[in-house]
């Protein structure tokens, strides 16, 4: 059977597929990792769009490395892929085999929030990324090869005179045999200050920045994702690779923008957010853009890498709510699902 599996998956998150494809997409999944990982990152942005600006019980359930599943509070926002089987089952890991994990859901507690911006980029002024992988140090962008500049192709910048442009999907001195499709602006930020001022309150950081991308081959397909990582205050970011920093995430959440558009003239977002866990020192927050197959091609027939002809990121915000539950007979329900 030949099947088109992010069409599936989409079709799947929609509620129109089929109880045979449903079926064969799940068997799918049980083999095909990065197809997990697609699925993953697309639930978990639908999930993240049911969320408004607006709503006191904000948090965010995403995924986090096997070996690293932890206790993960949240509100009481009723995810809908808890309650998808069992296409979600398939996708979690092998994942519900291999490790536990626990979600925990606050309710009957209004809150108290008080929003703190943490990053506003626009590229404007600073130096330009470095292009050696992970950030060696703090307060720094850098990634996979890039470069800021002034409009370009019909690609004005979102914010002020400049952006940043994405030019390869690997970095100087990448050793990594793997394929990479992938091309990252990362920046690590200290924010311990602000668990310090919760004093025990729930901290939620929001991240999202804007892509464009001149116009491009309709044979070709490219996705917007933001990543934050929650990291704690013994990670060695010297010689880290993103792999490695995964790893040590105590948390991770991905937000991705499907398919960007050909207009030069509009900038299109992508966010997410993570309820960061205890112990929670630095976060990595990242901006990527990555080749994406189309129609009824798999990952396997893209390049092992990309040179981006025109991508470009602008305007990365993060900001960091601190939410103080105020005492109201809050009680908690615990849903584990165990090895």
């Amino acid at each position: 059977m030949n099947m088109n599996w992010h069409d599936l998956i989409e079709r799947y998150i929609s509620g129109t597929i089929t109880e045979a494809e449903t079926e064969a997409l799940e068997q799918q999944l049980k083999t095909d990792a990065d197809l997990r990982d697609w699925y993953l990152d697309a639930v978990n942005l639908d999930s993240a769009l049911e969320l408004t600006a607006e709503s006191a019980e904000l948090a965010m359930i995403l995924p986090v490395p096997p070996s690293h599943r932890v206790l993960t509070p949240a509100s009481s926002h009723p995810f809908r892929w808890l309650s998808w089987r069992p296409l979600t089952a398939a996708a979690a890991g092998l994942v519900i085999g291999m490790f536990c994990t626990s979600v925990v859901f606050g309710f009957g507690a209004r809150s108290v929030e008080k929003v703190l911006s943490l990053l506003q980029e626009s590229f404007e002024s600073g130096p330009a990324p470095l292009v050696t992988g992970v950030p060696p140090l703090l307060e720094q962008w850098s990634g996979d090869y890039s470069e800021i500049v002034l409009e370009h192709e019909g690609v004005k910048p979102k914010d002020g005179n400049k952006m940043a442009r994405l030019l390869r999907s690997d970095f100087e001195g990448r050793t990594v045999p793997l394929p990479s499709r992938q091309g990252d602006l990362m920046r690590v930020v200290d924010v311990r200050p602000f668990q310090s001022e919760a004093n025990g309150a729930d901290v939620v950081l929001t991240l999202s920045a804007l892509f464009n991308a001149v116009t491009f081959p309709a044979t070709e397909r490219y996705d917007g994702m933001v990543t934050i990582y929650a990291l704690g205050a013994d990670t060695d970011l010297r010689g880290a690779t993103e792999d490695s920093v995964k790893e040590d995430a105590l948390a991770f959440s991905v937000g991705r923008l499907p398919a960007l558009d050909r207009v030069t003239s509009t900038w299109q977002p992508a966010s997410t957010r993570l309820l960061l866990p205890a112990g929670t020192a630095f976060v990595m927050l990242k901006a990527s853009v990555c080749r994406m197959p189309v129609g009824s091609k798999s990952l396997s027939s893209l390049p092992e890498s990309v040179t981006f002809a025109g991508h470009f990121v602008d305007d990365v915000r993060a900001s960091i709510r601190i939410r103080d539950a105020v005492p109201n007979h809050r009680a908690q329900a615990v849903t584990q699902v165990a090895k």
